[in-house]
Formats: structure tokens, C-alpha cells, sequence
């Protein structure tokens, strides 16, 4: 009977918060794509590129991180006007009939009006710094650590992007426990859960292995890269360890053992991913190509996790500044500075692996902090509060 009354106990707080951050995410993806703004992201797109390029000769590097700083200050600075109707109106395209006499070029360069109030600020944001900072300013010491400074926010990125995957992943674990039919117990589960994460591990590193020797046999996957294997093998039964006595406390209750099965899972897959791109960056030599796909899919990522998670109602309440309204320059911005870092640190920094491995590393340990924390947030909403704060002590 106690089994069963906990089973049939009330709906976790915790999880119905999360289940509602997930409900938010698609909502934001429109707005973010809506056609209304899509000239914004074409020009982030544009001149990422043209900045990254830039930044590759010596002579422009200081002045393409004051670029890149300047940008994204011209669009925190729309972000936070953004609430201000005639300043919102600036930066979204209205529906008007287009001049017959135009062309699709002229028309299609007239829907970038609305990228000069933050190009403005932008423009403005590059003078003072230039006054402050530059060569012939009042402060030139300072001129030449702009690039390192903006190269090494990319830790701090590291840490969002953590954070911001594991708020993702823990509303959609959540989203889609069972509340009926049979569950698990915890030494099966993780254990299945186990076999899951190194199938994972093994055909994802077998793939790039084969990418990288084509003429690689199936046991030559697990003979050079067991070491990787090992490390995934060897996080997981620590985090699983580590998590063991807390995860216990909801073994009865089906939607806790669902819950945390799946944040379980999802949490340790991705965990593999940035393990493989530490092992492949120092041991597999990818080439250049392969890395800046890699690391622009992550940028893309990052940021659009980042204003979802602070942009969905479970952090709304807590950064005022931030709402769905204003989410697109609030992404710009950050986009700009995820940018300006990457670029900057091929040209700051002599030895580009160390700097990535640092940065990858910083978003294991973010993971398995947010991993456990997630899971101590969760269980303190259920029965047993009290005993989550003895194991927590």
C-alpha cells in the first residue's frame, strides 16, 4: 500500500515546471525565424564571416574584436529598448506593399532598415572604444587585449552552453516520464542505460575513426580509442554513483524513475559528445574543415539554447530584461560575442587544441554539476524532502 500511495502521489512541482519550459521552445524558434526579422539573421550570418576573415590577418585583428564587441553591444542595447514601441518598431519589418517601380534587389535591400538602429549604436559603441582603447587613444595599453579578452569569454560560453543543454534536457526528460505501467528498478536501469551510452560512444568514435582510416577494422575502433571508451565507461559509473542514494529515494514512484532514467541518458550522451571532440582534437587530428562545422553547429546551438532558457517561464521571472519580445537581439548579441571568440582564438592563442580542450572540459564539468543539482531539485519536491537534505549535507 505505501508503494502504491506513492505512486498515486500529487504531480511534482518541479516537474510541471519543467514540463512547461518545454512547451515555450518551439514558440521561440518562430520567433527567432519569423520573416519579420530574418534580415538581422542574414546579417549576423554575413558578417560573422566577413569578421572571421578579417581577423585572420595580424594587422586587423585588434579592430575586428572591436567590431565584434561593438556589435554586440549595438544589439544588448536594442535588446533592452526593445520594450520602448517607436524603438521595437525600428528593428521589425512591417508589412507594406512594395513600389512597382522597385526591384526584387531595391526591395530586398529595403527590408534592411530595420538593422540600422543597432548598426547605429554599433557604429557609436566603435567610436568610444576606439576613443578609449585605440592606438592613439587614452588608454593604447589596453588596444592590444581586446583580442585576448574577447578569446577568452569563450570559457565563459563553454559554461552557458552547459547550462543551457541541460535545461533543454531536463524539460524534455520530463515532458515525457510515465505516470503508468511498469518501471525499472535501479540497478536494471542503469545498467541499460549503460549499454546504451558505450553503443553510442563505440559507433560515433568508429565513425570518425573510418573517416579518418577508411581501411579501419571493426576491432581497430575499440583497440585505438579504448581509452575513450574507458573515460565514458568510467564517468558514468562515477556519476551513477555519485547520484545512487538519491536516485533510490524515487525507485517507487514511476514518473521520478522515469524522469530520471531519461535526464540520466540524455545527460551522459551528450557528455560522450564533447569527451570524443577532447579525444579527437588531441589524438584523431581532424582536419580544419571538420572542426569549423563542429564548432558553428555548437555556436548555433548555444545560442538559441541560451535565449530559450532564459527566455522560458521558469527564469523569465528572475531576468527582467529578458521575454520573448526582445529574445531575437538578446540572441544577436550573444551570437556576435560566441563568434568573436571563436575568431579571435585561432589568431590570440599559438596552440588552438589546448584552448578548445579547456573550453569543451569546462562544459563536461558544468554538465555533471547541473546533472545532480537537476536531480536534487526534482526530489526535494517529493515525500522525502527532509532525507534529500540529510544525503545533500
Amino acid at each position: 500500500m505505501e508503494d502504491e500511495s506513492m505512486q498515486q502521489s500529487e504531480s511534482n512541482s518541479e516537474l510541471e515546471s519543467l514540463r512547461n519550459n518545454e512547451t515555450s521552445l518551439w514558440r521561440l524558434l518562430k520567433t527567432l525565424l519569423s520573416p519579420k526579422t530574418m534580415p538581422h539573421i542574414v546579417m549576423i550570418s554575413a558578417l560573422s564571416i566577413i569578421l572571421h576573415i578579417m581577423a585572420s590577418s595580424n594587422s586587423l585583428t585588434n579592430i575586428t574584436a572591436v567590431l565584434f564587441i561593438s556589435l554586440s553591444i549595438g544589439y544588448s542595447v536594442t535588446a533592452i529598448g526593445s520594450r520602448n514601441e517607436r524603438i521595437r518598431n525600428w528593428t521589425i519589418a512591417e508589412s507594406k506593399e512594395s513600389n512597382a517601380e522597385d526591384s526584387k534587389a531595391m526591395i530586398f535591400i529595403k527590408k534592411f532598415n530595420i538593422c540600422l538602429f543597432p548598426l547605429a549604436v554599433s557604429l557609436i559603441s566603435t567610436i568610444v572604444i576606439i576613443t578609449l582603447f585605440g592606438e592613439n587613444g587614452l588608454i593604447p595599453q589596453a588596444y592590444d587585449l581586446i583580442p585576448l579578452f574577447l578569446a577568452s569569454l569563450f570559457v565563459l560560453w563553454a559554461i552557458i552552453q552547459g547550462i543551457s543543454f541541460s535545461t533543454l534536457a531536463s524539460s524534455l526528460s520530463a515532458n515525457n516520464t510515465k505516470e503508468e505501467g511498469a518501471v525499472l528498478n535501479l540497478k536494471t536501469s542503469t545498467i541499460f542505460n549503460g549499454l546504451i551510452l558505450m553503443g553510442f560512444a563505440t559507433v560515433v568514435v568508429g565513425i570518425f575513426q573510418f573517416l579518418k582510416e577508411p581501411s579501419s577494422q571493426p576491432l581497430d575502433v575499440l583497440f585505438e580509442n579504448w581509452i575513450y571508451l574507458f573515460l565514458i565507461l568510467a564517468l558514468y559509473g562515477s556519476t551513477s554513483a555519485w547520484t545512487w542514494k538519491l536516485r533510490a529515494l524515487g525507485e517507487k514512484n514511476k514518473s521520478l524513475n522515469s524522469f530520471s532514467n531519461r535526464w540520466t541518458l540524455i545527460c551522459h550522451i551528450f557528455l560522450s559528445w564533447h569527451i570524443l571532440t577532447i579525444w579527437r582534437q588531441n589524438f584523431m587530428s581532424p582536419n580544419s574543415i571538420e572542426i569549423f562545422i563542429e564548432e558553428l553547429l555548437l555556436m548555433i546551438f548555444t545560442v538559441f539554447m541560451a535565449i530559450w532558457s532564459l527566455t522560458s517561464k521558469g527564469y523569465a521571472t528572475k531576468f527582467k530584461l529578458l521575454d520573448e519580445e526582445n529574445s531575437l537581439p538578446w540572441g544577436l548579441a550573444f551570437g556576435y560575442a560566441y563568434a568573436g571568440s571563436v575568431a579571435m582564438l585561432t589568431n590570440v592563442f599559438d596552440e588552438i587544441t589546448t584552448v578548445m580542450t579547456i573550453g569543451h572540459s569546462v562544459v563536461v564539468i558544468t554538465v555533471i554539476y547541473v546533472y545532480r543539482k537537476v536531480l536534487m531539485n526534482v526530489y526535494s519536491k517529493h515525500d522525502d524532502g527532509i532525507l534529500i537534505r540529510r544525503l545533500a549535507a
